[in-house]
């Protein structure tokens, strides 16, 4: 970008109040972008404590401050993904993260087995999220799109791990909220969702993936791998009116919808030969990707039927079952 957008009163977005809706701002002059346009500096002080109750077990505490200066803007609701990274400046402030963390580990059987259990808290400050009707794409100026808020995670973490013998793996499981607010800028503005707390694009409720191998023998190894996730939150339609012969099409507020839950098994099996050169070792690897053909929603969109007149929705799935043949070496 070699030119640089000023806005009166420095506000790239206008507020429509007889709308309740959010416009890009005319630039009232371009400058070159020749010169130093912003800087930012942030401490990130980060702090770990762990204490042994035993020799198998622990607490662990810690606290950590990240900036981050590149800002991705994801669109949820695009049939395919919409991302665009975004640098800071002079309208777009660095995020700043707040992270706190308390878990408890223990070793069983002599770290045969093993858990980890955690609690965690997120805070954010400056998180960007897009205005209704943004164009994301190809935009030079896309401080003209968004609004800076705030964001907050918080949740549980388990895992159970099994090291040693013939079978091994771990089973993990968290539970846990993902959640923006965008309020508006002034006591006037709506911001989104009306400045209320709603799901961020990253949001999982429920988050599972367990995983187990089994050695066979010297040459066969076998193993699976399971994952479950709850929806990603998205925007559907609500309703449809009528304006002078056009369909519109009405939402609710942000991200108040999702998509089914994400699962699939993944198989694979591992083959070394014996008696290899001992400069040169190979091995087969044959895998079986989402074993159970499950369609995962990528997106779903939604369309009127040209032969009934009626609304549908529309499932985009990626990838289906995917068996693949790998042979790895090394020397």
């Amino acid at each position: 970008q070699d030119s640089f957008a000023v806005y009166q009163n420095d506000q790239p977005l206008t507020y429509n109040a007889s709308l309740s809706i959010y416009q890009p701002a005319e630039p009232v002059e371009i400058q070159s972008n020749t010169g130093r346009l912003a800087d930012f500096t942030n401490i990130e002080p980060r702090a770990s404590l762990s204490y042994l109750l035993n020799d198998n077990s622990s607490v662990k505490a810690s606290y950590n401050r990240m900036a981050q200066y590149l800002h991705l803007i994801s669109n949820t609701n695009a049939p395919t993904p919409l991302d665009v990274y975004a640098p800071s400046g002079p309208y777009l402030k660095p995020q700043i993260l707040d992270q706190y963390a308390l878990g408890y580990f223990r070793k069983i059987k002599n770290n045969e087995f093993s858990i980890e259990t955690e609690v965690f808290y997120k805070d954010v400050q400056n998180r960007l999220d897009y205005r209704n009707g943004a164009q994301l794409i190809a935009n030079e100026n896309i401080e003209t799109e968004v609004l800076a808020g705030k964001g907050r995670a918080y949740g549980l973490e388990f895992l159970a791990k099994k090291n040693k013998g013939q079978f091994t793996g771990w089973l993990a499981y968290t539970l846990s909220r993902s959640e923006q607010q965008t309020p508006g800028r002034t006591p006037q503005e709506t911001g989104i969702n009306d400045g209320n707390w709603y799901p961020s694009a990253y949001d999982k409720t429920h988050d599972i993936s367990a995983y187990l191998s089994y050695e066979a023998n010297k040459k066969w190894t076998f193993n699976a791998n399971f994952i479950f996730q709850t929806g990603q939150p998205t925007n559907f339609p609500v309703s449809q009116s009528q304006f002078q012969g056009l369909n519109i099409t009405n939402y609710d507020g942000r991200n108040q919808q999702r998509l089914p839950a994400y699962h699939r098994l993944d198989l694979s099996a591992t083959l070394t030969p014996r008696n290899q050169n001992k400069k040169f070792k190979g091995s087969w690897v044959f895998s079986i990707y989402n074993a159970y053909n499950r369609m995962n929603a990528a997106s779903i969109t939604f369309r009127t039927n040209e032969d009934t007149g009626s609304n549908e929705a529309v499932r985009t799935t990626i990838f289906g079952i995917l068996p693949s043949v790998t042979y790895n070496f090394k020397f």
